[in-house]
Order: C-alpha cells, then structure tokens, then sequence
C-alpha cells in the first residue's frame, strides 16, 4: 500500500478507523495501544487536512502558521 503525496481527510479517517480494528484484534496491550495511538495521529491528520483546506492557497496556510507562532504585541 503505497502513500498518496496529499491525502484527504476522508483517507486519513479511514485510516484511523483500521488502526482502531486493529487495536481491538490485538491480543497485546502494548500493540493495542501502539495501534490507538496511531488511530489517534490519523484523527489529528484528518483535522489538519480539513483546516488547511479551508484556508486555500498554500501561502495563505504559511501566513496563518506565522501568525500563530508569533507572540501578540
């Protein structure tokens, strides 16, 4: 299964839902666990996609993470 270079996030919850089957079948919790966490990194994905989209254009998404990461005056 090969990665796609831009993912929805439709894909990225598709993901995250095999991840949580994948938690339920393990007969380990260390796997169980290992395979929730991914489940959640794919949620996060999904949202990010979902954001970013929302901004438009790629500078636009450069811009609005600048302004973030810079203190108010």
């Amino acid at each position: 299964m090969g990665y796609n270079s831009s993912m929805t996030a439709e894909e990225c919850h598709d993901r995250a839902s095999i991840c949580a089957a994948n938690a339920a079948l393990a007969r380990s919790e260390p796997v169980a666990s290992e395979f929730l966490r991914l489940a959640a990194q794919w949620r996060a994905m999904a949202g990010r996609v979902i954001f970013l989209g929302s901004l438009g254009e790629p500078g636009s998404a450069v811009e609005a993470l600048d302004a973030i990461a810079l203190p108010s005056s």
